[in-house]
C-alpha cells in the first residue's frame, strides 16, 4: 500500500488522503471577479448602444438642418457636366448617356491622335498664318540653327569663361568657354 504522507507520491494532497489540504481561499474571490467581468460586458454593451443612440441623434439633426432640394438635384441630373468629362459618357441631343468605358483602347486613341498631330502638318490659326510642321523636322530646324543665346556680361575680358547660373542656389558661376 502507498504511503499516503509521502510528497513525492503522485496524488499527494488529493482525494480523501489529506482532507485538510487545499488551496488558499483568501487569495482570490471568484464570485467577484466573475461579477466584476460581467459587469464589465454589460458597461460596453450600455456604451455600444449609447454610441449609436448619440450618432444617430446626431444624423438625424443634420438631416433636418440639411434638407436635400429634390427638385433641385432633378434639374441637374439633366445637365451637362462641365468639361473635362469623364469617359463613358456621351451627350446626344441634349440628353447624358453612358457607354460602356474601355481605358486602354480610350488611351490609344489618345496617343494616336496626338502621334498624329506631331507628326503631321497643319494649321494652327489660319486667320494669322500660323502652321505646324512635324516634330523631328521642328527639331532639325532648330538644330541647324541654334538657339539664341545671350552674351555674357562680363564679355571676353574674362579669360576665356562666361558667367552661368548655378543649379545649387540660383547664384552664378564661371564656365569654360570651348571654342
Amino acid at each position: 500500500m502507498a504511503d499516503t504522507n509521502n510528497p513525492h507520491e503522485p496524488n499527494h494532497g488529493r482525494g480523501n488522503a489529506n482532507p485538510h489540504v487545499s488551496h488558499e481561499r483568501a487569495d482570490i474571490n471568484v464570485f467577484q471577479i466573475t461579477g466584476f467581468g460581467i459587469g464589465l460586458v454589460i458597461g460596453c454593451i450600455v456604451v455600444v448602444f449609447a454610441m449609436w443612440a448619440m450618432f444617430a441623434f446626431l444624423a438625424h439633426r443634420e438631416d433636418q438642418k440639411n434638407t436635400p432640394a429634390a427638385m433641385a438635384m432633378e434639374k441637374e441630373k439633366q445637365r451637362v457636366p462641365p468639361a473635362p468629362r469623364l469617359s463613358g459618357v456621351v451627350v446626344e441631343n441634349g440628353a447624358v448617356s453612358e457607354k460602356p468605358v474601355y481605358p486602354r483602347v480610350e488611351l490609344k486613341q489618345l496617343h494616336d491622335d496626338e502621334d498624329a498631330i506631331l507628326n503631321s502638318y497643319g494649321w494652327v490659326d489660319p486667320n494669322k498664318g500660323t502652321v505646324r510642321i512635324p516634330i523631328d523636322q521642328a527639331i532639325n530646324i532648330v538644330a541647324a540653327k541654334g538657339l539664341p543665346s545671350k552674351p555674357s556680361p562680363a564679355g571676353s575680358s574674362n579669360d576665356g569663361y562666361r558667367t552661368i547660373p548655378l543649379d545649387a542656389n540660383g547664384g552664378r558661376g564661371l564656365e569654360k568657354i570651348s571654342r
